[in-house]
């Protein structure tokens, strides 16, 4: 004989698969709705970034600029309402710049638009002579559905690190020494850490001795540094002793060791298109024996 199930056993078994339906179709709602591209799903939009153009420069030793064209394009079949996009720039020190564009942009299916995009950042220190940067632009966009997504792009690129030369007193002599003026020759090495020549255009210089101003001059002519090497630049300058203490002009006579300053500045050129030129500003002190 066939086991009857109860008419109340029947209702809630029903009621128990209705209720379950009603779940999973909440949760599959819940998730259409949830657009975002760590979730892929078929309602996210179609749009893709891209870049062209992309170049950086250097403003100085310490700072750059990337410049590009971001292009955002719509491949789907509905039109897409682009509210915003943010720029990170990277490298493996970390997040080195940002740049939040807010965007009202609807674009159309098979329609494109094109953003400029200018970076200002700090070159990140370090020894090696390309710097591997990372850039990444996420937008944030509304779907046909009004649905909120965000789609990304990304693409590198490396510049050449321009790196300071060393520069340091070799040694102080008299040239010729007078009653009231004394010449003096200031041998200066110059090391260049970088991977291409150094030319330095101009120097500026001022020498200071035992805490008082001594004299000042400028190189006249152009000299080079050759990559990874060194080179001796000879700095002339004339004191006069007509407002300096005696004691000051008989240490310099006698030859005597004395604590000296060197500051100034250098215009070099690099020969690269990243930086044709920077200016190198120097302040450096020290003791030296003054010869002949």
């Amino acid at each position: 004989m066939a086991t009857q199930q109860a008419p109340g056993a029947a209702v809630q078994w029903s009621r128990a698969l209705t209720h379950t339906a009603r779940w999973l179709a909440l949760a599959i709602a819940v998730i259409a709705a949830s657009c975002a591209t760590r979730l892929p799903h078929v309602d996210a939009p179609p749009l893709t970034v891209s870049y062209r153009s992309v170049d950086s420069t250097g403003t100085s030793m310490d700072s750059a600029r990337l410049e590009a064209i971001v292009t955002l394009e719509n491949t789907g079949v509905a039109t897409i309402a682009i509210e915003s996009i943010e720029h990170r720039l990277g490298s493996d020190a970390g997040l080195i710049a940002t740049r939040l564009d807010p965007l009202a942009v609807r674009l159309a299916p098979g329609d494109s638009a094109s953003l400029p995009l200018r970076l200002d950042f700090q070159v990140p220190e370090g020894t090696a002579p390309l710097v591997p940067l990372l850039l990444e632009s996420l937008t944030t966009a509304h779907t046909h559905g009004g649905a909120e997504c965000q789609v990304s792009g990304s693409t590198t690129l490396e510049f050449p690190r321009v790196l300071a030369p060393v520069l340091e007193i070799s040694s102080i002599r008299i040239i010729k020494d007078e009653l009231i003026n004394t010449r003096l020759r200031v041998d200066l090495a110059i090391h260049n850490p970088n991977a291409f020549a150094l030319s330095f255009a101009t120097l500026e210089y001022r020498l200071y001795g035992e805490g008082r101003y001594w004299a000042d001059g400028s190189q006249p002519q152009p000299f080079d540094v050759p990559a990874g090497g060194a080179a001796t630049a000879s700095l002339f300058l004339t004191m006069n002793f007509t407002d300096m203490s005696r004691s000051l002009l008989d240490q310099v006579i006698r030859l005597a060791t004395v604590n000296y300053r060197l500051a100034g500045a250098a215009r070099i050129d690099t020969g690269l298109d990243f930086l044709p030129q920077f200016v190198l500003p120097f302040d450096m002190a020290g003791r030296a024996t003054v010869t002949r």
